[in-house]
């Protein structure tokens, strides 16, 4: 069952990189509901993943910030929200196999057995249920992505946050592993809100885009993606939808009209 209320609410939300120091965003609005997958897009230095990290309860928000989870204020990271990094393999411990690294979240938490089974069933949601037993170093870059959703899968998030998680991959890696999100949020029902600067990603994978844009930055756009939720790397890519959006987007993102010089 989903949240009653939206489970991310900010208002009037900033964040400085050090306290004191100038602000990197301001007056930063919006809400996310329980279910959607929401991108943060935007240029390098926007601030996008302190936004991230604010929504994680990992980075404080300034004074006068009300950002709420499920209706509740939080200064810690809440209950069932869990972050998914790009560096991949610095998450991972070099020294666990596969299997245990997704279980340790849950160790000291419930008996051995349950951990196993959730985690043998989170990793076969990523599709690696069959190198359980591998150590990171046997495995590609986006297998070792794919344990590092699967160790928070595994926590039964009701949300998830994730920074450029394949900004790392190659781009067949990369459209593989955005396919498999896509399936595991129809999946599961859960929130994603996704830090990424690529436009082509954010629209693909969203059902809204937030751009932010600025010094301090706000958001300079909030655009509804108007495509079918079951997309394909070619079809929908080839929407007049999906290009119009894309137009639109670069033109915001790069401060003039589509056409113009």
């Amino acid at each position: 069952m989903h949240q009653s209320s939206s489970a991310f609410r900010c208002r009037n939300v900033s964040a400085s990189y050090q306290q004191g120091s100038a602000a990197i965003f301001e007056g930063i609005d919006f809400d996310v509901e329980p279910g959607e997958f929401v991108s943060l897009l935007g240029g390098s230095g926007v601030g996008k993943t302190t936004l991230l990290r604010v929504l994680g309860g990992l980075h404080p928000a300034g004074k006068g910030s009300d950002v709420r989870f499920s209706g509740e204020s939080f200064t810690r990271p809440p209950d069932r929200v869990v972050m998914v990094f790009q560096n991949y393999a610095a998450s991972l411990l070099p020294w666990r196999t596969v299997e245990k690294n997704v279980r340790l979240g849950l160790e000291g938490t419930m008996p051995s057995g349950e951990q196993r089974e959730r985690a043998l069933a989170a990793l076969d949601m990523v599709g690696l249920a069959s190198n359980t037993h591998y150590y990171p170093r046997q495995l590609s870059g986006g297998m070792q992505q794919r344990v590092q959703i699967a160790r928070a899968l595994v926590m039964d998030p009701l949300a998830l946050l994730m920074d450029e998680p394949f900004g790392a991959l190659d781009a067949m890696t990369k459209a593989t592993l955005q396919d498999a999100l896509l399936g595991i949020q129809r999946q599961t029902g859960m929130t994603v809100v996704f830090v990424t600067h690529d436009l082509d990603e954010a629209i693909y994978l969203s059902d809204r885009i937030l751009v932010l844009a600025g010094s301090p930055a706000g958001v300079a756009k909030e655009l509804t993606v108007d495509l079918p939720r079951d997309r394909d790397q070619v079809t929908t890519k080839a929407d007049p939808r999906y290009l119009r959006l894309r137009q639109e987007i670069y033109a915001i993102m790069h401060g003039s009209r589509v056409g113009g010089t």
